[in-house]
């Protein structure tokens, strides 16, 4: 029901989509649907939290899988991760990042979330002296807000870039202020 879900949000945009839509998408009926979710919101809700919940499992078996290599290159494959699932859901996700869905008094800790983990990853990058001093704790906010402008370039009328260079121009222009 999620994946139809999203299908559906895709196509047709918050606004657009029925429960009708997603019920016949997912080859359930409507009465499903929402035995399941109380309405279209919860129905988003869930999807989002999904998707959430997917982003930071995978960014924590990265930063595991990758704490023995220079910062530079955990840097690059945790930025490539971030911007890898993005595009993978990015019509759901530019939605929600734009703040163009209607559930905005949801509440999520995937923004906390977010942070925590960049911090974890920016720790390995100061104990490894790649990054200078960062009394007032804003490199973390810095880069995920070069990542979120980034994913968003059409919203700024920049033309789209593919996620593996946009990644990469992110990680080098991180290292380029923050670095040693």
């Amino acid at each position: 029901m999620l994946s139809a879900a999203e299908q559906i949000f895709t196509e047709q945009g918050h606004f657009g989509a029925s429960m009708a839509q997603i019920a016949e998408r997912a080859g359930v009926a409507v009465g499903t649907l929402y035995n399941h979710f109380e309405d279209r919101e919860a129905l988003l809700g869930a999807l989002l939290d999904r998707r959430s919940d997917e982003l930071l499992e995978q960014l924590d078996s990265l930063l595991a899988s990758c704490a023995k290599q220079p910062f530079v290159e955990q840097l690059r494959s945790f930025v490539s991760a971030l911007f890898g699932h993005f595009e993978s859901h990015r019509a759901l996700l530019h939605s929600s990042l734009s703040g163009e869905h209607v559930p905005c008094d949801r509440k999520t800790d995937t923004p906390r979330a977010l942070y925590i983990r960049v911090e974890t990853l920016l720790k390995a990058g100061h104990r490894q002296k790649a990054l200078r001093p960062d009394p007032d704790h804003c490199f973390a906010l810095m880069l995920l807000g070069a990542i979120r402008a980034t994913f968003l370039r059409a919203k700024f009328g920049a033309p789209p870039a593919p996620s593996g260079s946009a990644a990469d121009a992110v990680a080098e222009f991180f290292m380029r202020g923050a670095g040693r």
